[in-house]
């Protein structure tokens, strides 16, 4: 599919062409060009079906799932529950989000997480449903926070190795994933993956230029986890073996030592 042609529409004529194909007044009111033509391209995409297997058109999910139980507390866009496929008897996890969260956005989530889920590094995403406002995935089995409280809030190397594997991947799939919360990381058996790409961007030329450079995981990802392993009051020794991984100017700029 050539966008090449939407550069050159005024962008009124856009915002115009948007509101035409069904695209939320939210993510219309932009009055950034490449913004708006992205939005446009992610909601022909969804409905053209040609990069996403997990997409699904015209297809209704009512009673396909039955919620078990809420897995944590409600976060800013929506609420994680278990939930048990009719089909199957499966269990997953559904990141069912609010109301105001817009399709488009939810498609562009659920995209960036299958980059990452191919490359090992996130639960596979299992089913979309931008209507019912919905992502279904791999079920996890424990957060990394709570594996750190039974080792006296420290990070062994072991599992700082498997940090930096993740943020390695994520900049080689060209996903920033921009939130360093430390419940974004979750165990299953013991292989560490991360979670909830809400907030999630994918690395273009655009975003490379803006941050000034092309590992933005391995930097301010990077910085951003060890901050908060240090406001947790976590030991030296919880990130002796990511800090190395850091310019020197970050570690004097950020004071992680």
């Amino acid at each position: 599919m050539n966008f090449t042609k939407l550069e050159k529409i005024k962008l009124i004529y856009l915002q115009n062409f948007a509101t035409d194909i069904g695209i939320q007044n939210s993510d219309i009111d932009s009055k950034n060009r490449n913004e708006l033509i992205n939005n446009i391209y992610y909601y022909l995409k969804k409905y053209r079906n040609c990069c996403s297997p997990i997409i699904k058109k015209n297809v209704t999910f009512k009673n396909k799932y039955t919620k078990i139980k809420q897995l944590f507390e409600p976060g800013k866009e929506g609420t994680a529950y278990l939930v048990s496929n009719s089909a199957n008897s499966c269990n997953y996890a559904m990141k069912m989000f609010r109301k105001n969260k817009s399709e488009t956005n939810i498609l562009k989530e659920a995209e960036l997480q299958k980059l990452a889920a191919n490359v090992g590094i996130s639960p596979m995403v299992i089913d979309v449903n931008v209507h019912e406002k919905y992502i279904v995935m791999e079920q996890m089995d424990t957060h990394l926070l709570d594996i750190m409280k039974k080792q006296d809030k420290d990070l062994k190397v072991g599992q700082q190795r498997q940090i930096i594997d993740i943020f390695k991947k994520l900049d080689e799939c060209k996903v920033f994933h921009n939130d360093s919360n430390i419940l974004n990381y979750m165990f299953k058996n013991k292989k560490l993956y991360i979670i909830d790409f809400g907030m999630s961007k994918a690395i273009d030329d655009k975003l490379i230029k803006k941050l000034n450079t092309d590992k933005p995981n391995m930097t301010l990802m990077l910085i951003g986890f060890i901050m908060k392993l240090k406001e947790l009051g976590c030991p030296q020794t919880s990130y002796s073996y990511l800090i190395r991984f850091l310019d020197k100017k970050y570690i004097e700029r950020f004071n992680l030592l």
